[in-house]
């Protein structure tokens, strides 16, 4: 059980807050999915550590992402027209390019080049991997971006973006809980094993897992081990890379395939939710793969769309569950997870909660953010800190039957 103290220092990340901290000056933090910044499109407004910005897509196919306010009279760049390689004010035609300098500034009479060449824009840079936008606000020049599973160039993707009105601490632990999966998700996991190629996800279904875990320079590797009938172990094997990413197995037992759950803070009260699957050859949507209703029609830009708030249970259907659905929400797996997280608040108050076995990952992610801090507080790097050194390629999500004897730290 965390104290209160702890509980406010893992998740408050607005203003100076040291969590806030530690994701700029360490981290790259994900902002976009690529597929939603398209040239000529207006620009994107973009919330993340409690602050605003504006992202928009250049002619020339590059992002940019700057403070949503104009260098000049403070009106929003949201406003915008995006005009070749930059975007321009709509209040007095300032114009900025994609590099973040002033090109144009039309109530300038005098010398405007040098004077446009002395205009700070509050600009970052981004970088594009895996089919995500990732945004340095560390005020440095960018570091090198760690190679995550999902975001070689040979892989295969399907992405949506949800918008959840809670911490993004909510999020990630639920990540790392995979005691909720046969529990939680058991309709539609029922439903994806009937899918040819997905047979191991029986064996989540069967038990409670017992909890292990394992210590990493990314940040940590999470085991779920469930006995078999036939006296061995199922281990799933997560990789939890600090602070916003973790790739879990999908139940086809294929080392080049993996779920990928990204957080991104939007302030301390919200997050985005960054969800999709990867492998060697073309993947699914969720509605061919069980996961979904066949005739759900998922907004790209908030897949979950959360159908209410408490007062109506957050749209969940009562009927469904009497017809045997074990959650009442039927429109996809995802608003499950969406609509557990939600309910405990807009921030979880863990010092009145009771851990049990199966939240030895829970409890180690929080013991591992919160040495971050102390970490980063000494003037050390934090695990999986892009400032850390060169960037190495990071480790996929594993899941394998074991043999008696059989340790899990040895799959990979």
């Amino acid at each position: 059980m965390l104290s209160r103290e702890e509980n406010e220092l893992l998740t408050r990340i607005e203003g100076d807050a040291p969590m806030g901290r530690l994701m700029r000056e360490n981290y790259w933090i994900p902002f976009a999915l690529s597929s939603h910044l398209v040239h000529g499109d207006a620009p994107m407004q973009v919330r993340l550590l409690g602050e605003s910005y504006i992202a928009f897509r250049a002619a020339d196919g590059r992002v940019g992402l700057f403070d949503e306010l104009c260098p000049h009279r403070r009106a929003s760049l949201a406003l915008g027209r995006v005009e070749g390689n930059g975007v321009r004010c709509i209040y007095h035609g300032w114009k900025i390019d994609v590099g973040g300098c002033v090109v144009e500034a039309p109530t300038q009479l005098v010398r405007p080049e040098q004077f446009a060449a002395r205009v700070r824009v509050i600009h970052f840079p981004v970088r594009e991997a895996g089919g995500v936008a990732w945004v340095w606000l560390g005020g440095t020049e960018a570091p090198a971006f760690p190679e995550l599973p999902f975001a070689r160039e040979d892989v295969c993707s399907y992405w949506c973006v949800s918008r959840v009105p809670c911490n993004w601490l909510q999020g990630i632990e639920g990540t790392l809980d995979s005691a909720h999966v046969g529990v939680l998700h058991q309709t539609w996991l029922r439903e994806t094993a009937k899918v040819e190629g997905y047979g191991n996800i029986n064996l989540a279904l069967d038990l409670p897992p017992s909890y292990a875990t394992e210590a990493a320079p990314h940040g940590m590797r999470a085991a779920a081990l469930r006995r078999t009938s036939d006296g061995r172990i199922y281990a799933r094997v997560s990789e939890y890379f600090m602070p916003l990413v973790t790739v879990v197995p999908v139940g086809r037992g294929r080392p080049r395939d993996g779920s990928m759950f990204v957080i991104a803070p939007v302030d301390d009260t919200h997050h985005l939710l960054f969800y999709g699957y990867f492998a060697d050859t073309p993947v699914k949507p969720p509605e061919e793969l069980g996961g979904a209703a066949s005739d759900f029609v998922p907004d790209p830009h908030d897949y979950t769309g959360l159908r209410g708030d408490r007062s109506n249970r957050w749209g969940q259907d009562r009927e469904l569950m009497k017809a045997g659905h074990f959650t009442g929400f039927g429109r996809t797996l995802l608003e499950e997870d969406v609509v557990v997280q939600t309910s405990m608040g807009p921030i979880l108050d863990r010092t009145r909660e009771n851990l049990s076995t199966s939240d030895v990952a829970v409890a180690q992610a929080r013991r591992m953010l919160l040495e971050a801090l102390r970490a980063a507080r000494a003037g050390e790097r934090p695990p999986g800190s892009a400032l850390a050194g060169e960037a190495v390629r990071m480790p996929n999500a594993v899941e394998a039957v074991l043999d008696e004897g059989v340790r899990w730290e040895a799959t990979t």
